[in-house]
């Protein structure tokens, strides 16, 4: 347990990913969720205009009179409706794609057009759900779409996009199912389960009925940025995410303190700490939130949408891949990042056009092995043939997923905002870990937080499968992971390149800390990097160690160095040079590249 113990604490980037994790999780459950919960709204009992597009399967599977109870049922849906309040369309889709009416108010003219529709053909779902947005695109009316069907769509893939397409619009999305539809795969276009109702024959007016529950009552409750207002959506969002940036920054503080031996947290570094980290939270929350509001009525594509998350999930195979395979690691980590985000864009356009041209003969199978395979090549081409068909049959066994929103609650270009937001976030604990981490370049803190603070984010939308207090708070403790993890892998990279100070606790324990104009403390005050006990004669800073120009430099104490009657106050250290305080060793060291930049004398 001890040499675990050890080994954890010389793994700097485990060490801040384990203590970004827990800072991040305990900030969350102690103060992030009773904040949402004293600030949450109770929902508006207020009947909001309805914009309602009746989407109906029409294929040939829907005879032996399913499709003329349907019709029958929504004529009663139309009767209960107050259309001097709402609009209504028609559209079905088969054998083809038909707009019976656009949005009305005219009850006569919408009874017409359910009674003009007749079964035949496939079952063209995304293509009807296409057609449906494009009915919503001129109303400001609160928009839905009541899908009602009877099977499988054509292509499952091409339905899942379109169906992504209009959540991302901020349209509701509520299904209707009866005979073999797949209920579960209804799920995954509405994005929530409670938006899909099962109706045997002979119930497909309580069907409706349940539907249209769904569009006046649950519908208008808080979504994800609620009825709140502006204002009062981004202080509860900047006020949740501030104390999520509070909780991981002080553990971060604590990871360094206890990678140095030294008490984990002083009042004053604590306070500090909080207060800045407070507003760096409250600024990346409120700056998210502020851009998911207008970000969310884009009207997207879902073909675009499916492009972009295969491109999301490649720069973050490739980004993980960089850590550890040498052909990727060479490209550095924001090169893996582009080469990732072309690879996965390349693989989702090839299963687009291949599901477009082959699904009604092959399903969506054929697209998604097309994709993995180009996927994979453009993997093999930076890494090598294993990695690039292991990294194929990883999105081959992903298939659709990465065409979804990972959970309901959020769409594609709500994730956007919310990565946006999160890499804000990361970018001003990175900046704000050169406070405690001495000598760490601006530009590499900045690059390491904000690419924590991504892969975090990515990490906290996977999360969400888990439902909303279980899914944030898992979510939270991978952001606060992510955020540690890169700040500590750059300071890593910075190490290898510039020299730098090793302190030896122990024969097997080891410590670095970087070198640089900021001077590395040694002594017995709090405030000293490297801790000494004053018992033993060392004062409160016995000794500072720094760069100037070429040269390291150890400059001792005036009271510390009479007491050992030393003569020279002022050192200049050379590569190798080991110097003993106490019960610690420190030696200055540095790769073979930076021993170039260091004047020997």
């Amino acid at each position: 347990m001890r040499n675990l113990f050890i080994s954890l604490r010389t793994n700097k980037p485990l060490l801040f990913g384990i203590y970004g994790a827990i800072g991040c999780l305990i900030a969350a459950i102690f103060l992030g969720e009773p904040l949402l919960a004293l600030t949450k709204l109770a929902p508006s009992t207020q009947q909001t205009s309805q914009a309602i597009v009746l989407l109906i399967d029409a294929s040939s599977s829907m005879s032996d009179g399913k499709l003329t109870e349907v019709k029958t049922a929504a004529s009663k849906f139309v009767e209960r409706r107050n259309l001097n309040q709402d609009k209504l369309a028609v559209v079905s889709f088969g054998l083809e794609i038909k707009t019976a009416t656009p949005l009305t108010d005219n009850a006569n003219t919408l009874n017409s057009a359910l009674t003009s529709l007749s079964e035949a053909g496939g079952t063209p779902m995304a293509q009807g759900i296409d057609a449906a947005i494009a009915e919503l695109q001129s109303t400001r009316l609160r928009r839905n779409i009541v899908l009602f069907t009877d099977g499988v769509p054509d292509s499952t893939t091409l339905a899942l996009l379109s169906a992504q397409s209009a959540r991302s619009q901020r349209i509701n999305l509520i299904a209707v199912a009866t005979g073999d539809a797949n209920t579960n795969y209804l799920a995954q276009l509405t994005g929530n389960p409670s938006l899909v109702f099962y109706a045997k024959e002979g119930q497909f007016d309580l069907a409706f009925q349940k539907a249209e529950a769904a569009i006046y009552k649950q519908l208008v409750e808080s979504s994800t940025t609620g009825d709140y207002g502006v204002l009062y959506s981004a202080l509860r969002i900047g006020g949740w995410t501030a104390f999520l940036a509070m909780g991981v920054v002080l553990a971060l503080v604590m990871g360094q303190n206890h990678y140095m031996h030294r008490q984990l947290l002083t009042v004053n570094k604590g306070s500090v700490s909080t207060v800045g980290s407070l507003a760096a939270g409250m600024l990346a929350g409120a700056t998210g939130q502020l851009l998911f509001l207008p970000i969310t009525s884009i009207s997207i594509g879902g073909s675009i949408a499916g492009i972009v998350n295969w491109s999301i999930a490649g720069a973050a195979l490739t980004g993980i891949m960089s850590l550890f395979i040498p052909n990727i690691k060479k490209l550095k980590l924001p090169g893996a990042l582009v080469a990732g985000a072309i690879s996965g864009a390349f693989g989702a356009f090839s299963l687009l056009v291949t599901t477009s041209f082959f699904g009604i003969f092959f399903g969506d199978f054929l697209g998604q092995l097309v994709g993995a395979i180009i996927f994979g090549f453009c993997i093999r081409l930076l890494a090598g043939s294993f990695f690039g068909f292991a990294a194929g049959i990883i999105l081959l066994a992903a298939g659709q997923l990465l065409f979804l929103p990972i959970s309901g609650a959020f769409s594609m270009l709500e994730n956007i905002a919310r990565i946006v937001g999160w890499a804000i976030l990361g970018l001003l604990v990175g900046g704000g870990t050169r406070f405690f981490v001495p000598n760490l370049k601006l530009s590499k803190a900045l690059f390491g937080g904000t690419v924590g603070g991504t892969l975090g984010a990515i990490g906290f939308i996977i999360a969400s499968i888990f439902g909303d207090i279980p899914g944030r708070l898992s979510g939270a403790a991978i952001l606060g992971f992510c955020i540690g993890l890169m700040i500590a892998w750059v300071e890593q990279e910075q190490l290898n390149s510039e020299p730098y100070l090793l302190v030896h606790w122990a024969p097997t324990e080891k410590t670095s800390l970087l070198l640089g104009a900021k001077p590395v403390l040694i002594g017995s005050s709090p405030d000293a990097q490297i801790p000494l006990n004053a018992s033993e004669g060392f004062t409160p800073i016995t000794a500072k160690v720094y760069q100037e120009g070429g040269n390291v430099v150890m400059q001792f104490d005036e009271k510390y160095a009479a007491s050992k009657n030393m003569k020279k106050l002022t050192q200049t250290l050379n590569i190798g040079d080991l110097r003993r305080l106490g019960n610690i060793t420190i030696e200055v060291k540095a790769s073979p590249h930076s021993e170039k930049s260091l004047t020997v004398s």
